[in-house]
């Protein structure tokens, strides 16, 4: 008998044994690429695991009627299927326009040696179209399914020990000792989460038919994409591991399409999302006050050689913070983030000095200031001289501007910035307010998505509390928060 699930409002049993792709269907997923999975502790021995290819695809007749010509596992021909639309949950940018999935062929060497014949068989038997444009170390080869075969997908199990043990182990970019440090929020991953596996299929169908008016190539491709990480909720496949460059969670949820969250319950409650409110820019406020500069040690989170190795670098970073900590353009900064307003507010000064053409009632300022935010964030440094939006920014915050550059000097360092707040982020949500919640209240159910907090609503409040008081303890200042209801 197996485990119950809330489906579309209903009660059914989602256990079924997936022999070959002619099961009708089993709602079981591993989300199996490296790129993707961050996963269970250590590598149990699993006599199978189930994957999901395109209805279409017989693999079994296929693999009948035209033997490959070296020795094989069909396995392996399954899990190239496989990778194809699990990849894209993790990073939508690795599915380009024409609907190739940026597959990385190290990856793949290390779970299939001999992968080129098994994707040669599948290319010349018209299954999978690849991508040649491959350039070392720049762009990866591409592979998809041909027309013919793109469908809804079905669940295979593969039995290859060594190929299942490759999957489900830790990789290198999992750090092990912080998943472990903050194995208390892995718990809430358990029966009680209920997914409307109806209500997310009528939606992601909606989608996929404008999608396809509007003339997109690989609709059903990304209609495959997106409901993974919700068959695996379903099946109770939960992929959970911090990161090793900005420390962060990923899970299942942290996979899943926004607008699908609202299909996801637990224990029968409506999940709230608990949000800091411009939470990158505020993030930053240690950066500029000495006092919570040290408090959060920052200069342990910064990752840039060029800067770190210099042995004046202390110095040089304190000295910087201390000349700009009392510039205007820092206190407006402040000032702004800490109210929740610095979108809005730094719209309204480029509308105001004409740097910015736009109606600040319109909704899209905000997102076109968020746009040039970003771009100062994650930019290198050289962008200032072809990039209009690094220029618009620091010519409202210069010193806001001086330190977020110093902090990337160097060639190829344009990420330290980001990954300084993706650490920041991931100390305060996880280690800090997430570990103290479980601490004094381990009844309460939490999920996080990075830096937002996730629980029910009769223990919003606390939640909430937490939080606030957290964060001004660290940064200085409590954050506006917003409730986002899962509804």
């Amino acid at each position: 008998m197996g485990k119950l699930t809330f489906i579309g409002g209903a009660v059914i049993n989602t256990a079924y044994t997936v022999h070959s792709t002619s099961v009708l269907h089993s709602n079981r997923l591993n989300n199996l690429s490296e790129d993707v999975a961050l996963n269970n502790s250590g590598c149990e021995r699993r006599s199978s695991l189930t994957l999901f290819i395109p209805r279409n695809v017989n693999i079994d007749r296929i693999l009948s009627f035209n033997p490959p010509n070296f020795n094989y596992h069909k396995d392996c021909f399954v899990y190239i299927m496989h990778i194809i639309s699990s990849i894209p949950t993790r990073d939508w940018d690795l599915i380009d326009r024409n609907g190739f999935t940026a597959i990385n062929k190290v990856i793949l060497q290390r779970r299939i040696h001999e992968y080129k014949l098994y994707i040669s068989y599948l290319v010349s038997n018209g299954i999978l179209e690849e991508n040649r444009h491959y350039v070392p170390g720049k762009k990866s080869m591409g592979l998809k399914f041909n027309s013919r075969y793109q469908s809804e997908l079905i669940p295979i199990q593969i039995t290859k020990w060594t190929l299942i043990k490759s999957i489900t182990g830790y990789h290198s970019n999992v750090n092990i000792e912080k998943t472990e440090e903050i194995h208390f929020l892995k718990k809430w991953f358990n029966c009680k989460i209920q997914v409307d596996l109806e209500g997310a299929q009528i939606f992601l169908t909606q989608l996929k038919e404008q999608e396809i008016e509007s003339g997109s190539l690989h609709a059903q491709q990304a209609y495959n994409s997106r409901i993974l990480p919700l068959l695996e909720l379903i099946q109770g496949e939960y992929s959970f591991g911090v990161d090793n460059t900005g420390f962060r969670l990923h899970t299942n949820l942290t996979r899943t399409m926004k607008e699908l969250r609202k299909y996801i319950k637990y224990d029968g409650n409506k999940l709230h999302s608990i949000d800091i409110v411009n939470s990158q820019p505020f993030l930053a406020r240690p950066l500029f006050q000495l006092n919570y500069f040290n408090r959060n040690k920052i200069y342990d989170k910064i990752l840039n050689q060029r800067l770190t190795t210099q042995a004046n670098y202390p110095i040089m970073l304190v000295e910087k913070i201390e000349r700009v900590t009392n510039q205007q353009d820092v206190i407006n900064y402040l000032e702004m983030v800490t109210n929740g307003e610095f979108y809005e507010k730094f719209g309204e000064i480029l509308v105001q000095n004409e740097l910015f053409d736009g109606d600040i009632q319109n909704t899209s300022v905000r997102d076109t200031v968020k746009e040039i935010t970003f771009a100062t964030l994650y930019s290198p440094n050289t962008a200032m001289a072809y990039n209009s939006e690094v220029r618009v920014f620091s010519n409202v915050f210069p010193n806001v501007y001086e330190m977020i550059k110093l902090i990337k000097l160097g060639h190829g360092n344009h990420r330290a910035y980001s990954i300084l707040l993706q650490r920041l982020e991931a100390e305060l949500i996880l280690d800090k307010i997430c570990k103290r919640i479980s601490h004094a209240y381990p009844q309460i159910p939490i999920f996080t998505i990075h830096d937002s907090i996730v629980t029910i609503e009769k223990y919003v409040p606390i939640v909430e509390n937490f939080m606030k008081k957290i964060m001004r303890i660290n940064v200085g200042a409590s954050p506006v928060l917003k409730i986002e209801i899962w509804e």
